[in-house]
Formats: C-alpha cells, structure tokens, sequence
C-alpha cells in the first residue's frame, strides 16, 4: 500500500481521513459511466482503510433549475435551496452506486455528517443551506473530520494564473501557499469561476491548515492517484513546497 496523505505531511496512522469534492459536471444522470468511474475510485480506496467523504456539486442539473427559478421570479435564498436539492440528487446517484459501502442518506448538515462517518462508511453530501457553496462544504467537512487532505476534482487540470478555457496564456501552478491562492483569485475577473475555493472554503482551510489537491476530475483515477500521494495537478498548503 501506498504512504498515502499522511506522509506527505506528517501525520500518524495511515490510510488517513480524505474530503473529495467532485465536480456536478463530472456526477449528474447524463455521465452514467463517469458515477461507475467515481464510484469503482472510492470503493477501492474505502476497502484500503481511507476514511472518506465525498462533497458533490449540483452540475447541469442545478443550474437548469436555478435558472427557471430565476425566469419564474423566484428569490435568491429559493434558488440555492433548488440547487442544494439537485446536488444532494447527485449525492443519492453516487451513493447508490456505491450501496452499501456508502451512507445511504445525504446528510444536511455538519452534525448530521458526523453521525454519518461515525457508521465507517463512505459520506456522500451535497450542498447544506443557502448561501453556501459545495466547495465550503467539503471544507467544513474537511475541517471537520481533521481531514489529511482535501481534494477538488474540478474540470481543469489545476491551479492556473487566470482561467485556462478563457486565458491561452494562463499558466498551471504547480505548488503555492493559501495566501498565493488568495492573490490568484483576487486577480481573476470573476474569482472561483473554474470551480476553485471561494473565500469561505479557503479561510476554512487557511485556519485548520489543510492540504489541498487540486486536479482534473474528468478522470476518477486522478483522485485515487492523489490519494495514494502522487504528485498530480496543484498542490495548495502552508508553504510552497
């Protein structure tokens, strides 16, 4: 078995705790085979010993109730709520196909998560409430559950100096602090658009000092590598190393 998170920083009694959040765009019911590839991932992982939550994000799904919220009048705070429900839909894919080594019910809550890895299954959660990105979820729960490594299966292949589908001269970053990350997203024009950490998520993280792994989830396979301690995509932490 592979060192995995806990030896790259230190931390005693390996396999260690990981938080994943994967990308809507990647777990929706129009990518059956992507929610087979994810699954397969993490069933592979849970049976090496990881302890494991997974944070799915509403995708196509949400934002196509979001926006026929928006056109029916419907208020910010009732929007969120439909796309909390379609990333908790997502949730329920995921974690039926991975029945019953997964946590049958999304949790809706910190408290209701805890419960949930209390079970040693595999957590599936969407979004929480209102106001509150998925990626602040899967930091809260990183935080949370003293996680080892918080990995974010976006559609980029990592970090970038400005938007990579938009910016042909943006350039990976490989390694770089939180406060770097800050800047990064200070400078783009519109901040967390290919999926980063929002300011929340990243004072999350900043506070409890969690290593971050940013790579392409459009391969399930890049999780488990980083996982496993491959040195794949962007790595976000207190010190550029």
């Amino acid at each position: 078995m592979s060192a995995g998170p806990g030896a790259a920083w230190g931390v005693p009694g390996l396999p260690g705790t990981v938080v994943v959040k994967v990308s809507g765009k990647h777990i929706n019911p129009e990518k059956p085979n992507m929610v087979k590839g994810y699954a397969e991932v993490f069933r592979s992982l849970h049976r090496e010993g990881y302890r494991l939550a997974v944070v799915v994000g509403g995708g196509p799904v949400a934002r196509a109730y979001i926006a026929a919220a928006r056109e029916a009048g419907v208020n910010r705070a009732l929007q969120d709520v439909l796309g909390i429900e379609a990333a908790r839909l997502n949730a329920r894919l995921l974690a039926a196909a991975l029945h019953p080594e997964a946590y049958p019910e999304p949790p809706r809550s910190i408290w209701e998560a805890l419960e949930a890895a209390a079970t040693g299954k595999i957590v599936i959660a969407g979004g929480f409430q209102p106001g509150q990105s998925t990626a602040g979820v899967a930091a809260l729960l990183a935080e949370a559950l003293n996680a080892d490594l918080l990995v974010l299966a976006t559609t980029v292949d990592g970090v970038y100096t400005a938007d990579p589908r938009r910016s042909p001269e943006a350039k990976l970053i490989p390694r770089l602090d939180y406060e770097t990350l800050r800047k990064v997203l200070q400078q783009s024009v519109e901040p967390g658009r290919y999926e980063l950490l929002d300011p929340l998520a990243l004072s999350i993280v900043e506070r409890s000092k969690i290593p971050v792994r940013v790579v392409n989830g459009s391969d399930p396979d890049n999780v488990a590598r980083v996982v496993r301690g491959s040195d794949v995509g962007s790595l976000i932490a207190t010190t550029k190393q």
